[in-house]
C-alpha cells in the first residue's frame, strides 16, 4: 500500500534536520572558537544537556531536530547578522519549532490534508531561508502538491502559483474550506505573502490560519436554521457550562480558612466585570492575601490557569508569608531569586513557554 502524504512528512523532517545540521556546522565556528560549549551545549534544555552528557555527543550530527532548532533560535541574532538573513526568516524558524513539536507528538493519521499543506509550506519557507539543497526543496514541493490533491484541490501547476494581485477575501467575509465546506468562519486578518496570502479565520471559537488556495467564499444565503426545542435547550445548557454563572462563587469552600463576607467582595466584583482587572487596596490586617487567594481559586475554577507570578516586597518572601498563606489554598509557590528569574525568562524566550517547575512563583 502506497504511503500517504502525512506518512512521508516525518522522513522529510529527518532530511530537514540534516540541512539544519550542515547550516549550523558552517556558521557556528565563525561566531566563537569554543562554539560547541558556548553556542550549543549552553543553549540546550536540561533534558537535552543530560542526553548529550550521557551519550557523549560531541557533534551537531548527534542532536535531533528539536535540539538543532533550539540552538539555531538561541544564536539567531549572531547568525542573522553574519549572513544578513531577512527578518521574516526568524518567523519561519519559530513556526518550524511548532511544526516539529506537533509531528513529534501525533500520528500522521491525525493530520488533515490542510494541516499537512500548511506545515509543509512552513517547512519549505524555512528551508529556503537556510539555503537547503534543491533536491529536498523539490521533495517538499511535490508533497505540497500531493496534499492539495488529497484535499480535493487539484491544480495543474501547484508548485508555482501566480501571486495574487489583490486579496481574494476581505476582513469580515465568511469563508469555508475547499476540502470541507461545512467548516466555515469569518476572516479577521489578511497576511500578504508569496507564493500566496494567508488569512486568519475565526471558527468554532478559535483562530486558525489558512492559505488562500485552501479557502473559498461561503454560501451564507441559506437563512436561519430551524432547530427543535430539545436542541435549543441543549445549546443553552452547553453555553451555561462553557460560561460559568456570574452569580455563583465556586471558591466558597476552596481554602482551610474562616472567611468573613467582605473578603468575597473582590471575587464578586471580578466575575461581574467586563474586563477582569482588579486593584485590592484594603487596609493592613483586613486580609488582602486571603482575598487574592480566593480570586486565584475562583479563576482556576472557571478557566485553565497554569501559571501565576506574585510580585511582592522582599520581607514577604524572606518571612515566607505568601508561601505559607497559599498553602491554606493547597497552592505551592516557589520564591524566585535573580538566577532563577533569568533562567525562566531565557527558557521562555527559547521555547515560548514559562518553565513548568516555576509555574507558580513569587518574586520581590
Amino acid at each position: 500500500m502506497a504511503e500517504s502524504v502525512g506518512e512521508r512528512v516525518p522522513g522529510v523532517l529527518l532530511q530537514a534536520s540534516r540541512s539544519v545540521c550542515r547550516f549550523l556546522e558552517e556558521v557556528l565556528p565563525t561566531l566563537s572558537a569554543s562554539w560547541w560549549a558556548d553556542l550549543v551545549v549552553a543553549n540546550l534544555s536540561f533534558q537535552q544537556r543530560r542526553a548529550v552528557e550521557s551519550r557523549r555527543i560531541a557533534a551537531l550530527s548527534g542532536l535531533d531536530l528539536a535540539a538543532l532548532l533550539r540552538v539555531l533560535d538561541a544564536n539567531w541574532h549572531g547568525i542573522a547578522d553574519r549572513l544578513s538573513l531577512p527578518s521574516e526568516a526568524r518567523h519561519y524558524l519559530k513556526e518550524m519549532r511548532t511544526v516539529r513539536d506537533r509531528w513529534a507528538h501525533a500520528s500522521a493519521s491525525e493530520f488533515s490534508p490542510d494541516d499537512v499543506y500548511r506545515d509543509l509550506d512552513t517547512l519549505q519557507r524555512f528551508l529556503v531561508s537556510i539555503g537547503a539543497d534543491e533536491e529536498l526543496l523539490g521533495e517538499v514541493k511535490r508533497l505540497k502538491g500531493a496534499s492539495l490533491a488529497a484535499g480535493g484541490q487539484m491544480s495543474s501547476t501547484p508548485e508555482t502559483p501566480a501571486p495574487p494581485l489583490a486579496s481574494a477575501f476581505s476582513v469580515g467575509q465568511v469563508v469555508c474550506l475547499r476540502s470541507n465546506p461545512d467548516t466555515t468562519g469569518a476572516v479577521i486578518g489578511i497576511h500578504p505573502g508569496h507564493p500566496e496570502a494567508r488569512y486568519s479565520v475565526f471558527q468554532s471559537g478559535t483562530i486558525a490560519t489558512y492559505y488562500e488556495s485552501q479557502l473559498r467564499a461561503a454560501d451564507v444565503a441559506g437563512g436561519l436554521e430551524v432547530i427543535s426545542l430539545q436542541e435549543f435547550d441543549a445549546y443553552l445548557s452547553a453555553l451555561q457550562i462553557r460560561h460559568p454563572s456570574t452569580s455563583i462563587v465556586y471558591s466558597l469552600n476552596a481554602a482551610r480558612i474562616d472567611c468573613v463576607p467582605y473578603q468575597f467582595r473582590p471575587v464578586l466584583k471580578l466575575i461581574r466585570a467586563e474586563r477582569p482587572r482588579l486593584l485590592i487596596a484594603d487596609g493592613v490586617g483586613v486580609g488582602k492575601t486571603i482575598e487574592a487567594g480566593l480570586v486565584l481559586k475562583e479563576l482556576q475554577a472557571r478557566t485553565d490557569i497554569q501559571r501565576v507570578l506574585v510580585i511582592c516586597s522582599k520581607p514577604l518572601i524572606t518571612e515566607r508569608k505568601w508561601e505559607s498563606e497559599m498553602k491554606r489554598f493547597d497552592e505551592r509557590f516557589i520564591p524566585l531569586d535573580g538566577d532563577k528569574l533569568r533562567y525562566c525568562v531565557n527558557e521562555t524566550d527559547l521555547d515560548g513557554v514559562w518553565p513548568d517547575q516555576y509555574a507558580k512563583a513569587t518574586r520581590r
